[in-house]
């Protein structure tokens, strides 16, 4: 969620710290984030792929008393489990093979600010355990370390899994999600979020218009309809790629449902066929998967 847009008016109605949205759902993330930040107790953030889990991260850590101390952030599903562990505690010269040097962790690199940590249903158990215990008592040891070092660390978790459900498998410890889960933070799906995806499509656009000089862009009627209809599987990063697409694809002044490749609601004059749903269907899963997996198509595939 990173590469989302950040700026923006932050006296705007439809605005808060960088992130888009005036539906009463998002209204309501950001009254929590307004209330967490305040505090330096753990957050888990919930939502689907592409919702904008590390922008509320970050609006958080932005809000907070410790703003000017780093933010530091890692996907616990992109690093192999292997590396997880020396990534987030460091590890010390000699700890294993190729360890020529101390490293320091993401952990302690964020002493005194926050470390985000997205994916976490992915953490692996031997970790979870380390995590664990950072949280209840404030202390890491670096891999291949004896001392115990204390950090003042705070810890923002993320996951679009069903946390629930992988607690009951034993695939997430349960006492750990009681620590991370001190504040829960409900990120809503953007086909539930009313007129955002018009909003933020303007804004998108504007924005991939000015990039690629191409000022006079804006949407078709159709566009919009289909823009408002769409479920958008793949959330707001869905939505922000059809268009930054859309714009260096259309022809003339005018962004067409077809340049960011989804049906106009008036495209078809007859019912849908069976054939025509299937792939809808199938082209949603897709990509739904792909932005779920960061476009690994071997996981996906799977999935």
């Amino acid at each position: 969620e990173r590469d989302f847009r950040e700026a923006g008016n932050e006296d705007a109605p439809d605005s808060f710290e960088g992130i888009l949205g005036s539906s009463p759902r998002m209204r309501e993330v950001y009254q929590t984030v307004g209330k967490v930040a305040a505090t330096s107790a753990p957050v888990l953030v919930l939502g689907e792929s592409g919702t904008g889990k590390e922008m509320v991260a970050r609006a958080i850590h932005r809000r907070s008393a410790v703003k000017d101390k780093p933010f530091m952030a890692i996907n616990c599903s992109a690093i192999p489990e292997n590396l997880l562990e020396s990534e987030l505690f460091g590890y010390e010269k000699g700890a294993f093979t190729g360890a020529s040097a101390r490293r320091i962790g993401l952990i302690e690199s964020a002493a005194g600010g926050t470390v985000f940590l997205d994916e976490i249903g992915d953490l692996p158990s031997s970790v979870q355990v380390k995590l664990l215990r950072f949280l209840q008592e404030k202390r890491i040891q670096r891999v291949g370390g004896r001392v115990e070092l204390e950090m003042d660390t705070r810890v923002i978790a993320a996951t679009n899994v069903n946390i629930e459900q992988a607690i009951a498998t034993g695939s997430f410890r349960e006492d750990l999600y009681f620590r991370l889960a001190v504040v829960v933070c409900k990120l809503p799906p953007l086909r539930e979020r009313g007129e955002d995806a018009v909003l933020l499509a303007r804004d998108f656009l504007t924005r991939f218009a000015a990039q690629n000089g191409r000022d006079q862009l804006a949407f078709d009627e159709g566009a919009l309809q289909a823009i408002a209809a769409y479920p958008w599987p793949g959330n707001v990063r869905e939505l922000q790629n059809r268009i930054h697409r859309a714009v260096i694809m259309a022809d003339g002044k005018r962004v067409s449902a077809q340049d960011m490749e989804i049906a106009s609601p008036g495209d078809r004059s007859s019912p849908v066929s069976l054939k025509d749903a299937h792939g809808d269907l199938e082209r949603s899963l897709v990509e739904r998967a792909l932005s779920k997996h960061g476009g690994k198509i071997t996981a996906a595939a799977s999935e």
